[in-house]
């Protein structure tokens, strides 16, 4: 019985259709070609969201701008790549340290542990007990790299160096947390009285501050960013590596450079509001450290570099093929229903139905599209919605003729006049019986629109007519052309947009064109 059923099912008209045009279809090695290519592109447009590495968005500046992508290092190899240096994320092996007034006098500061077995933080808990004295720097010293107290905690985190050149610009980004018990948590003034630090400590034990906190502070993890100066880079990678002009080898011993974060009180926990706070405050102070990052930028940055706004180039790259598929695909689409349905009123009923229609299409024919086109999109908006309106009505034109030309060659043979012998409605007759000798042709019209619809919207995008906060392969175009990327060096914010938009739309011209071949019987009968 099943052996019957399959059997059946196999000799299915529509089985044995399908089955021929695929045999057909592959014969065509342009055609298979084409196939794989937008399955590529549909794999990155599907995948944009796991395969992208950064923001896409134009404005989403990450580095600095027109840097080159990371595999032409290899023209360069002691130059300095864009990444994050500080290669363990994890914070809980940190040593944590108490500070006794010089490098040669630290210890493991055993009260100031992780409190957790979860590895992504750090707690530095700095306690006090009442009439405890502390060792404070009188008078304070201005500009000094280290804090008014020198009794507190810290931890340490190490990055390795090994390019020979310092880095163009760090960035260090600590996230934490501070939370009070005691006398810190009930007195009002107890959050003004500690500060958190952060240091660069070179192998040669010289200490330099780039960050100190300011309250108030919560119990709401929150983020800082920090951006070293010229002088904070010197003074951390400048003896790593050799000197620029004489030549010089590092002063260094090793290529390390330690990151210090430290909780230490400050001068108004000594003398604050007419009382000695030292005397009679018994408590702690932990902040919690859960992120602690050190991202150095070189000139060299990511797969396909920078952007003129410091984007990263391949994420835009990514999410540009979604916008360049959606607008090509749902265009091509609503042009062609629209063309569908003119085309078979029109060579369906003829007559006068048939002289208004044309003329419309002769109209938006004689018209020229782009700069119809660019007035219709300057009006609607830049959404990528009315941007598939606006490619849609100037794209029906060429299909309403083709199908009208079809139809009119259809509705004369002996099927039709059949139908409308035992009374079949025209309505019926246009959409049962003469829509589907058309729909063959058609395909290939399809395929050939969508890579119209792309390349209009490339070029509305060059024009800066469509939505600047949306990725896309002719925004990217437009930016870097205004920028000058090519006069900057930056081929590569050119070439790729330019050759994805290409490679997409020969992979639909190259399925269009053999689908024509296969589906046309005149093509395929030479």
């Amino acid at each position: 019985m099943s052996e019957t059923r399959r059997g059946s099912w196999k000799d299915s008209n529509w089985y044995v259709s399908m089955s021929g045009f695929f045999r057909e279809y592959r014969k065509h090695r342009i055609g298979v070609f084409g196939i794989i290519l937008m399955f590529f592109f549909l794999v990155m447009a599907v995948g944009a969201p796991w395969i992208a590495t950064n923001d896409p968005s134009p404005g989403a500046t990450i580095a600095p701008t027109f840097m080159a992508p990371v595999w032409m290092q290899v023209f360069d190899p002691n130059a300095v790549v864009s990444k994050e240096y500080m290669t363990d994320p994890y914070l809980a092996d940190a040593p944590v340290f108490e500070y006794r007034g010089s490098p040669d006098e630290f210890s493991y500061a055993h009260h100031a542990s992780t409190g957790s077995s979860d590895p992504s933080y750090v707690n530095l808990t700095w306690t006090h007990e009442a009439y405890h004295p502390l060792d404070f720097v009188v008078p304070p010293i201005p500009l000094s790299d280290m804090p008014d107290c020198r009794d507190f905690v810290f931890f340490n985190k190490t990055l390795e160096w090994t390019p020979e050149k310092m880095p163009n610009d760090v960035n260090i980004t600590i996230e934490f947390s501070m939370t009070t018990t005691g006398n810190f948590s009930t007195n009002e003034n107890g959050g003004l009285m500690f500060k958190l630090y952060i240091w660069l400590i070179d192998s040669s034990g010289n200490w330099k501050m780039v960050y100190k906190s300011f309250p108030p502070y919560s119990s709401v993890t929150q983020s800082r960013n920090i951006d070293l100066s010229w002088f904070d880079i010197l003074a951390g990678w400048g003896g790593m590596v050799p000197d620029p002009v004489t030549g010089a080898q590092p002063e260094d011993p090793t290529d390390l450079l330690t990151i210090g974060v430290g909780l230490a009180p400050t001068k108004e926990f000594r003398y604050f509001g007419g009382e000695f706070p030292w005397r009679t405050y018994n408590g702690s102070v932990t902040a919690k450290v859960s992120k602690l990052s050190v991202f150095c930028y070189g000139n060299y940055y990511g797969l396909l570099g920078t952007t003129d706004k410091g984007a990263d180039a391949w994420s835009q790259l990514i999410y540009g093929s979604r916008v360049s598929l959606t607008i090509g695909v749902l265009a091509t689409a609503l042009s062609t229903v629209v063309g569908v349905i003119v085309g078979l009123v029109a060579g369906y009923f003829g007559g006068k139905v048939d002289e208004v229609l044309m003329r419309v299409v002769d109209f938006l024919l004689v018209i020229p599209g782009l700069p119809l086109m660019m007035v219709l999109a300057a009006f609607l908006g830049p959404t990528v919605e009315n941007i598939i309106i606006v490619i849609a009505i100037l794209g029906w034109t060429g299909t309403s003729r083709l199908i009208r030309s079809q139809v009119m060659a259809e509705k004369n043979k002996a099927y039709v006049e059949s139908a409308r012998a035992i009374g079949a409605s025209d309505t019926y007759i246009i959409f049962r019986h003469v829509l589907p000798n058309v729909t063959p042709i058609l395909f290939a019209n399809i395929t050939l629109g969508v890579v119209g619809a792309i390349l209009s919207e490339s070029g509305l995008a060059f024009l800066g007519l469509t939505d600047p906060s949306k990725p896309s392969w002719g925004r990217m175009l437009a930016d870097a052309q205004g920028s000058g990327g090519f006069s900057n060096g930056a081929w590569w914010v050119v070439v790729f947009p330019g050759l994805m938009i290409t490679s997409l739309s020969l992979a639909f011209t190259f399925v269009g064109h053999t689908l024509d071949q296969v589906l046309n019987p005149r093509l395929r009968e030479r």
